[in-house]
């Protein structure tokens, strides 16, 4: 009976592929408050409107430490296989012996397998893989049934240290701690095998990590002991095998037990020999810098590929990362069986699809981000849902991020209003916030990628922190904390928090305190804030800081108009994470700002006052279309202004430089100032006579209005108080004209002397030793 259950395993296993070519849509979900998460449910339609799936997800942060990892083929792709040992810290993979897990293929839950002792392991088709264990046996295992089908003690006591599979219609090939290449060749029952490659023992480096490619049934692998080369053996010519890659990376950089390789469908070779996972694809050999630690590969259809974060993993929990056709990685799939995961792959037939998530009460949907190689997909925030158009053998990626709203009611006046301060406490950490983060609390002195803790000081961070340690930012708080974030491999947001109470048409102020937490390493913190609708998703307005390289605190903010009652103000990262993009916030503060106020202005434009008038001095006004303000002077020694209606006059013989100052506050409170320089002193003046008597007539005139004397419009006696007067409606009176470097060839002018200045285009008179201009009632 058994031989029966293992012929019909081996059918499924190496039977003919009859299914069609499928596309996959990728559905991840983010939740900005890891210490509320919940379920958030999903339904999936074809263009038809027909049901495709409903499915739910959880981003809750806990989850098992992942060791290996493998993806079946054929009806099986996108199925995740991973070794979990949740008592283990190491940073290798495929050394660390731990029980299989797998999510299987349109399922958005792992599950726990029999398999306890496994250290590698593959997919082969749906819910079946080949995996090694702890004592160098090879099994099969097939939906709870498990076979070995190498045994050490059949093998002259070889052990396998790395399996591989090439699908259900692929081979199954391993490589033992001889260095030896092996391929299966039994029919799934019993312990058949032969050597595949002769010539990949040298005797110095072994060969130690492999992946089949599925179609061709290509073998690619690696040695240990410093080679850096990757090598194929082709599976219709296995004698020989030739580097397609020399990497670059120094000898030594990664250690053995951190490197790993995988190729994919589409035939492209991920490994990582050094710090990040490098892709040779078209002859040509590509360096991820957002791969940094990432550890285990597996790879699947088109360029879909898998693998676990191992950096600092001693202090994290180590997860799976997706990586997405533009490069980036996606973090962090979590395997755990308390909830369900927070990720699923859809297979699909290629056409359109309509993705909705049911948004529930007291969340918001604050982003939906799309990785579709096409780039012919889209969504729609305001109504939570995402049109894909997927081909066959394409992954189009997608993230939901959700957040908390926990509202924050903003203030009607102008003060200092913090949003978030992190708290303070007797402890040497804070607790969890809830809300706010996308990020993993961890309450210690370092925190991994992805992670953040809350602490009074930089003291116990990495190497290469700021010098003097950071201390709490906010005033008079000795016991506050301020959080430190290891910025992720995915640019998202550090902060997001909703804010109501906003009064539309007023000014308001979103600021933040931020510093560089590691100067010596070389990626530097790059911040976007922002503010967005909450209910279309529109950005309202946004800045980026740049660079942030102080390692002392500095501030950022910007103003914004508001347009509706409600907003999301946001901090975004855009650094990658690894080497360096550490950063440290406090006190973020969003109130009502002063609004914009115009220009003071003096009647006629002028900007000169005249001192030199000791009775009845010349009244200037001065004006702001703004109504309702105070007005000053900054020198009342110079200028004395009625605070009420803005007229000024000049001391009687003072002489320097003033400022007019107006004061206007609005109903927050926000006091709103502009001012206005004004020049004061003596003044040769033309301003009108101030004698109230009538004036003796004029007795000499010249008119070419055909009109004179007492008979014929009284002219000139009408106009008083002159010598002479010249009149024409059609003609102009034309005096000296000289350029301002003309006027010193005047010898001997006379005081009152004028001429026009033709460089400076005034009419200019000569008074007190100098040419001044003589175009304001002002002084000149």
């Amino acid at each position: 009976m058994k031989k029966h259950i293992y012929g019909l395993i081996i059918f499924c296993l190496f039977g003919k592929n009859i299914k069609a070519q499928n596309g996959y849509i990728y559905v991840h979900k983010k939740a900005i408050s890891e210490v509320a998460s919940l379920n958030f449910n999903f339904s999936l339609t074809d263009s038809g409107g027909n049901s495709v799936a409903n499915f739910t997800l959880n981003d809750k942060p806990e989850g098992f430490n992942s060791f290996d990892l493998g993806n079946s083929h054929d009806t099986g792709e996108g199925q995740l296989w991973t070794v979990v040992n949740n008592n283990s810290i190491a940073q290798e993979v495929h050394t660390v012996a731990g029980t299989i897990y797998t999510r299987p293929v349109g399922s958005s839950n792992w599950l726990g397998t029999s398999i306890n002792n496994a250290k590698s392991v593959d997919g082969i088709g749906q819910n079946t893989a080949v995996y090694s264990d702890a004592s160098g046996n090879v099994g099969l295992y097939n939906n709870g049934n498990s076979i070995v089908i190498w045994s050490p003690a059949s093998h002259s006591n070889v052990g396998i240290v790395d399996v591989a599979s090439g699908g259900p219609t692929g081979i199954i090939a391993v490589i033992g701690d001889n260095g030896m290449i092996y391929k299966y060749t039994g029919d799934g029952t019993n312990d058949s095998w032969i050597v595949f490659s002769k010539v990949t023992n040298n005797g110095t480096s072994l060969p130690f990590r492999l992946d089949v490619h599925p179609g061709t049934g290509d073998v690619v692998f690696i040695k240990n002991k410093g080679d850096g080369n990757i090598y194929r053996i082709s599976s219709s010519d296995p004698s020989s095998a030739v580097p397609v890659i020399v990497t670059n990376a120094p000898s030594g950089n990664a250690p053995d037990t951190a490197r790993d390789i995988a190729v994919s469908n589409n035939d492209n070779v991920y490994a990582n020999y050094g710090a990040t996972i490098s892709r040779y694809a078209n002859g040509s050999w590509t360096t991820n810098p957002r791969s940094r630690n990432l550890y285990g590969l597996t790879a699947g259809v088109s360029d879909q590929v898998w693998s676990i974060n191992k950096n600092n993993s001693n202090l994290i929990q180590h997860t799976i990362y997706t990586r997405t056709s533009t490069g980036d990685w996606l973090d962090d799939e979590r395997v755990r069986t308390s909830t369900n995961g927070n990720s699923i792959m859809i297979p699909v037939p290629a056409g359109v699809y309509s993705l909705s998530e049911i948004v529930p009460s007291g969340w918001n949907n604050s982003d939906i981000k799309l990785y579709d190689p096409t780039n012919n997909s889209s969504a729609n925030l305001a109504s939570s849902t995402s049109t894909i158009n997927v081909s066959a053998n394409e992954v189009v990626n997608i993230v939901y991020s959700n957040v908390l709203e926990n509202p924050i009611v903003t203030p009607a006046v102008c003060a200092t209003n913090y949003i978030l301060t992190f708290g303070q406490g007797a402890s040497t950490y804070g607790n969890a916030a809830q809300g706010f983060t996308s990020y993993h609390y961890f309450a210690n002195g370092q925190v991994a990628d992805g992670y953040y803790t809350l602490a009074k000081t930089s003291t116990g961070w990495f190497a290469g922190g700021p010098v003097p340690p950071l201390l709490n930012h906010t005033p008079n708080d000795p016991n506050g904390y301020f959080a430190l974030f290891n910025a992720s491999y995915a640019t998202d947001d550090f902060f997001r928090q909703t804010v109501t109470g906003l009064s539309v048409g007023t000014k308001y102020e979103f600021a933040f305190w931020v510093a560089d937490l590691g100067p010596s390493f070389s990626i530097r913190p790059n911040v976007t804030m922002g503010i967005v609708d909450p209910n279309s998703g529109t950005l309202l307005a946004s800045i980026n800081t740049g660079d942030i390289s102080s390692t002392i605190w500095k501030r950022y903010s910007f103003t914004f108009t508001a347009t509706s009652t409600t907003g999301e103000i946001f901090l975004k990262n855009n650094s990658v994470g690894g080497d360096g993009n550490d950063i440290a916030i406090d006190d973020i503060t969003f109130a009502p700002a002063p609004p914009d106020i115009p220009n003071v202005e003096m009647t006629g434009g002028l900007t000169t006052i005249c001192s030199n008038m000791s009775s009845n001095p010349t009244q200037y006004q001065f004006t702001n279309s703004l109504a309702g303000g105070v007005w000053s002077s900054d020198n009342p020694s110079l200028i004395t202004i009625n605070p009420n209606t803005g007229l000024a006059s000049a001391v009687y013989g003072a002489s320097g430089t003033a400022e007019i100052i107006y004061n206007h506050t609005n109903a927050s409170g926000c006091v709103s100032e502009s001012k206005l320089v004004v020049n004061v002193g003596n003044c040769s003046c033309y301003n009108p006579v101030t004698n109230t008597n009538a004036g003796i007539d004029t007795k000499l005139g010249i008119t070419l209005q055909q009109r004179a004397g007492a008979d014929n419009g009284n002219w000139p006696m009408i106009r008083k108080s002159a010598y002479a007067v010249l009149e024409s409606n059609t003609k102009g009176v034309v005096i000296t004209r000289v350029p301002t470097a003309g006027l010193s060839a005047i010898t001997t002018p006379q005081e009152g002397m004028m001429v026009y200045d033709t460089t400076e285009k005034c009419l200019k008179i000569y008074s007190d030793g100098t040419w001044k201009c003589f175009s304001t009632p002002s002084c000149p």
